[in-house]
């Protein structure tokens, strides 16, 4: 009897469930469709191989379905599953949480790597890029900001009242003294180049009333006539060797940006308008009067 007891005591977990089943007479595979576990489960529960099984909660959980299937005292067969196995079972789990935080920590930096890459590529394009960029729009992209500058600094400078009254009152063969209305007259002078009539040197003779300007400019000047009649034959700025011919009735309005830098003639005689001051605009009819 003590030889039974010992016997008894020196039985694994795994053996004394496999004798509580063949007492029973039950196979290994309709106990594993009554527990709704695997044949492969079992035999390795039955065979020790805890470690093929899983963490030691499952091991556990095995045996006690193991134990309520056969009546078996559950704390009885669990003293049997040994200790050291479960340590081992603890330090394998903890090395599989540290790898799989190193795997999170990698993935991590991958991404950063990933975006860190993707902004030096995105900026290597769009260096090539702006560096690629054709001369011809380039200049149009110069042009339309120098415009955008010359615009604000045109709306920005708001001539007055007075300034303005002083072109409208000026007479003929007078200079402009205030440098507003100068300013104003310089501005003007940026517009588009307009010449609403303006004519070669006609041959056949002079009607009375009428008259033929002949004008060369030496220096780049902005230039405004108005014939007898008060319409507008020329206006706009004109290029450093241009000459401009025009006939019109009698007598023409003229202001000159640089009069000193432009030949005049009327029918052909030389007009000396080199007693307005310097650096003004000179506004004066043609023919000067008295």
């Amino acid at each position: 009897m003590n030889d039974e007891n010992t016997e008894s005591t020196t039985l694994t977990l795994g053996q004394t469930l496999k004798s509580s089943r063949e007492q029973a007479n039950v196979s290994l595979e309709e106990l594993a469709k009554n527990l709704k576990l695997s044949v492969l489960q079992l035999q390795r529960l039955e065979n020790d191989e805890h470690q093929l099984i899983g963490p030691a909660t499952f091991v556990k959980g095995y045996a006690k379905s193991y134990c309520r299937a056969f009546n078996l005292d559950t704390a009885a067969v669990l003293a049997l599953f040994p200790e050291p196995q479960e340590t081992v079972k603890k330090t394998n789990m903890q090395s599989f949480s540290r790898r799989t935080e190193k795997e999170a920590h990698d993935s991590r930096l991958m991404l950063v790597s990933y975006v860190i890459l993707a902004i030096v590529i995105g900026s290597s394009a769009l260096w090539w890029w702006q560096n690629s960029t054709p001369l011809d729009e380039q200049v149009v992209t110069q042009s339309l900001n120098s415009f955008a500058e010359e615009t604000v600094a045109v709306a920005q400078a708001e001539p007055d009242v007075a300034s303005i009254s002083q072109l409208e009152q000026a007479g003929p063969d007078e200079s402009i003294d205030d440098p507003t209305a100068a300013q104003i007259m310089e501005q003007q002078a940026d517009t588009t180049e307009l010449d609403v009539a303006q004519s070669e040197a006609s041959s056949e003779p002079q009607n009375d009333g009428l008259g033929t300007i002949v004008m060369h400019f030496n220096e780049e000047s902005w230039v405004e006539i108005h014939d007898g009649k008060g319409d507008k034959v020329a206006f706009g700025v004109k290029k450093a060797g241009y000459d401009m011919t025009l006939s019109g009735h009698l007598p023409f309005s003229i202001v000159l940006g640089k009069h000193q830098a432009v030949d005049i003639t009327l029918d052909g005689e030389k007009i000396d308008i080199s007693s307005f001051p310097k650096n003004r605009l000179a506004k004066f009819n043609l023919p000067l009067t008295e």
